[in-house]
């Protein structure tokens, strides 16, 4: 499995996480790190998986404890630009039922 890139922007109160590669048990302290910071700063998240290739269990966990901590604080988590292939594994798993998923950052940032 290919490594994972992960950059953070913050947009006024928003946060912008874009997630690039493979979330898996390798690169999951990453990603969840990089969430935890952004979730320091703002409850409003912006996650761009338009080239996240690959996320396996380890992922989705460290997502839904993000999830569950933003909507504590009466928050949001959107997905934006989500390929087929993972959007396979969010239905699969039933995260779609959980997630705002839309197809870019810019409409995103409408529904937040």
């Amino acid at each position: 499995m290919a490594g994972v890139e992960i950059s953070i922007k913050m947009d006024g109160q928003i946060g912008i996480i874009a997630v690039a590669g493979s979330v898996d048990a390798h690169t999951v302290g990453d990603f969840d790190k990089k969430l935890k910071e952004v979730l320091a700063k703002t409850k409003s998240i912006i996650i761009d998986v338009a080239a996240l290739e690959y996320i396996a269990t380890a992922g989705l966990g460290a997502l839904m404890a993000s999830f569950n901590e933003v909507k504590k604080g009466g928050g949001n988590i959107i997905l934006a630009g989500m390929s087929d292939k993972v959007k396979k594994v969010f239905d699969t798993m039933g995260f779609s039922k959980v997630f705002k998923i839309v197809g870019s950052v810019p409409e995103a940032k409408s529904a937040l």
